[in-house]
């Protein structure tokens, strides 16, 4: 803020009349008279207010002149030595500038200005950290000075201290929320510590975002940078899960003609974002593809927008599995070729086939996560004497389930600061034999480490669900079910298929018991899907409606957090019930906490499988709750787990070969409560003595496929 602006001002509030006032407010020297001082009247006050008043003009030499009259008869007089500084300051003199505000604030301590005007002087030498200091000073003797909590606020922005910003920003609004750009520097502060996490200290600070929100949203047109605080107004309401609304301000701003390319591809990758979160996956991809061409080239996360593209291609009906090849394929084309490292870098490997092998394990998941579910009873059942374990760890937050994986690895490394050329030395330092990705190309992905071929052997697991497609990798752990002989041609990896399953299940502690078949209370059957919204296209609606024809009176439940959002509940609805599904039969379910979603499954007769990427936990929760799941074969994994998970419990009469013969098993489920309620009551015990819950065993059989990739590896290399 201007200073010289902020005299009268400043001293007009306080003074109490509009021009500046005679009298330091302080009443410290109190009035000397004709003797000078600070008093209000004698020539010391004349000078003072001739002064500033030519202060104010710009004439800073005549006015300075006024104030060295003063300090000849006072030279402790405050004001004088306070308007000096801040004289010197603006001709660029900030040393003298500081040496002045300095003594006049040894004459009167307890001025607010004085210090503020020193914050002012010490953020143009640079030394912000010091000047935080003067401003608090500020505003602990005086906080309803609006100009003290502005820039202290932007001083602790400049130094990304963002909550004392919030906090000292949101103080200025509050005593003036007319100065222009306030608004908007005060939501830029609240994004900004929201996104820096929430209670748990990973996900956003939902109330904070709405705040930003309700500053923006009536408000941004005003913005020096409207299209910036459109943007910002997106954001926030995305990470309240307010997707539609937020999709509509993104879609906006892809829309503008006065934006960068820099800033149109980043509103086409947030509006693919919410259309992801809404289900709306194809047009999500489109969105992608629109970020990944319009982006510049080295734009950051441009790998990532990749990626997304890549995964979204498994949800949409219309994909082939020569195109879903093709679209990871582009991810390596893309981005691999620079990144390949000499197979040099392995000569001094040694090549004992039979040696205890070192392996690895990367995934942003081992915490309270599907993917830890699966990984943790294996890393506990691993043979010591044969692998030592390495666990690389790409997320911020940890919880009890991190702490227990840490337990299980022999060496632990954290890798979310670490930049993509170091984590691939890690690893080779590390003397990584088999390197096992767990993550593919889903979000906080590592690829662009992995593509450098840190490890002899790279391995594809458990948290993927197609092809990388890139040369780096070498297998992709299966099962005979997941993974038809036909299946090999859809993958850039060979294929290493277990002998019955490509996971194992370890239920979560706190599931509730196997309920009672509900349709013994209730007199009708009710089908269930607890999946991610984006697997529920216009086939699988229809499917369903023709099952629930054919089933009179059943009902069917559809829980998803995208129903969270009211408009996109409304156009699911409307969309579904274009697919003849009787909505009147029908129950939108939104969020459940993780602990509680379960219950669900305790009103559920029957699971209903998407296509063509079918359930994967939400399957293994079903079954473990006494439901069987109604699947239809797929060609590619992302549409056989379900499958796979039914042949390992020996319920092979659930798996579908078409639509006819999926709706055929609903109503023959259907029709026979007695026997279904007898295999809701089986369930749970025939899968505890499945493969799916044979931790040991399972382990065992991963360890040999560890150990016959290494034998490949060193006839291959000596060969």
């Amino acid at each position: 803020m201007n200073l010289i602006g902020l005299l009268r001002r400043w001293f007009g509030d306080h003074a109490g009349h509009e021009r500046v006032a005679a009298r330091d407010d302080t009443g410290d020297n109190g009035d000397n008279g004709d003797n000078g001082g600070n008093g209000a009247s004698g020539p010391n006050a004349r000078n003072i207010e001739q002064a500033i008043t030519l202060h104010e003009a710009g004439r800073l030499d005549e006015a300075e002149a006024l104030y060295q009259q003063i300090l000849q008869r006072d030279p402790q007089h405050a004001q004088a030595l306070h308007l000096i500084g801040v004289a010197r300051h603006q001709r660029g003199d900030q040393r003298g500038a500081l040496a002045s505000i300095d003594a006049a604030i040894a004459a009167s301590p307890q001025t607010a200005l004085f210090h503020f005007n020193r914050g002012n002087v010490l953020n143009a030498t640079g030394e912000a950290r010091s000047a935080i200091e003067s401003f608090e000073t500020a505003t602990r003797l005086d906080a309803h000075h609006m100009p003290s909590w502005l820039n202290l606020g932007r001083t602790c922005m400049q130094l990304t201290e963002h909550p004392r910003a919030a906090e000292a920003l949101w103080q200025a609004f509050h005593l003036d929320a007319n100065v222009p750009g306030l608004r908007f520097e005060l939501a830029t502060a609240l994004i900004a510590v929201a996104d820096r996490g929430g209670a748990d200290g990973v996900s956003s600070d939902k109330r904070l975002h709405g705040e930003a929100a309700a500053l923006l949203e009536q408000h941004w047109q005003e913005a020096p940078d409207a299209i910036g605080a459109r943007l910002m107004l997106a954001h926030a309401l995305e990470e309240q899960g307010h997707w539609t609304r937020a999709a509509e301000h993104f879609r906006a701003v892809t829309e503008s003609d006065s934006i960068s390319p820099e800033a149109r591809a980043r509103a086409y990758g947030s509006l693919a974002n919410c259309c992801n979160r809404l289900g709306l996956m194809p047009e999500a991809v489109r969105h992608y593809r629109a970020a990944l061409k319009t982006a510049p080239v080295g734009t950051p996360g441009l790998s990532d927008t990749a990626s997304a593209i890549a995964t979204g291609l498994a949800y949409d009906l219309a994909v082939t599995p020569q195109q879903l090849l093709d679209g990871h394929r582009d991810w390596a084309h893309r981005f691999a070729p620079r990144l390949a490292t000499d197979a040099q870098s392995f000569a001094r490997i040694n090549r004992d086939a039979d040696r205890p092998l070192r392996i690895g394990y990367l995934s942003p998941d081992f915490r309270r996560h599907p993917v830890s579910s699966l990984l943790a009873k294996t890393l506990e059942h691993h043979d010591r004497s044969n692998v030592e374990v390495f666990c690389y760890y790409n997320f911020p937050g940890a919880d009890d389930i991190t702490a227990r994986i840490r337990r299980s690895a022999q060496h632990w490394r954290d890798i979310i600061n670490t930049n993509d050329r170091d984590v691939a030395g890690m690893i080779r330092h590390d003397r990584i034999d088999i390197l096992v990705d767990l993550a593919g190309h889903t979000t906080r992905n590592r690829l662009p480490a992995l593509a450098r071929k840190p490890a002899p052997v790279m391995v594809e697991w458990l948290g993927y669900y197609c092809t990388t497609g890139i040369p780096a990798f070498d297998w992709f752990i299966s099962d005979p079910w997941s993974s038809p002989e036909a299946q090999q041609a859809w993958f850039t990896e060979k294929l290493h298929r277990l002998p019955h399953t490509r996971f194992c299940y370890e239920p979560y502690a706190f599931l509730p018991p196997v309920s009672d078949l509900p349709a013994l209370q209730n007199g009708h059957i009710t089908f269930g899907c607890l999946n991610n919204l984006s697997k529920l296209n216009d086939e699988v609606l229809s499917l369903w409606a023709a099952v629930m024809q054919q089933t009179p009176g059943s009902r069917l439940i559809i829980q998803a957090q995208a129903l969270d959002d009211a408009p996109n509940r409304e156009r699911f609805a409307a969309q579904a019930a274009a697919c003849g599904l009787p909505m009147q039969r029908v129950e939108l379910r939104g969020f459940v906490a993780l602990d509680q979603a379960a219950l669900a499954y305790h009103e559920i007769d029957i699971a209903l499988d998407p296509f063509p990427f079918c359930g994967g936990m939400t399957s293994l929760e079903s079954l473990w709750m006494g439901v069987p799941v109604i699947t239809l074969e797929q060609p590619l994994v992302a549409g056989r787990q379900t499958l796979s998970m039914l042949h390992n419990v020996g319920m092979e009469d659930c798996i579908a070969a078409d639509r006819e013969a999926y709706a055929g098993i609903a109503v023959r489920l259907a029709s026979d409560t007695t026997q279904l309620a007898a295999r809701r009551a089986a369930l749970r015990e025939r899968m505890r003595a499945s493969p799916l819950l044979d931790h040991a065993g399972f382990t065992h059989d991963l360890e040999a496929a560890y150990r016959s990739m290494w034998h490949a590896f060193v006839a291959a290399s000596q060969g």
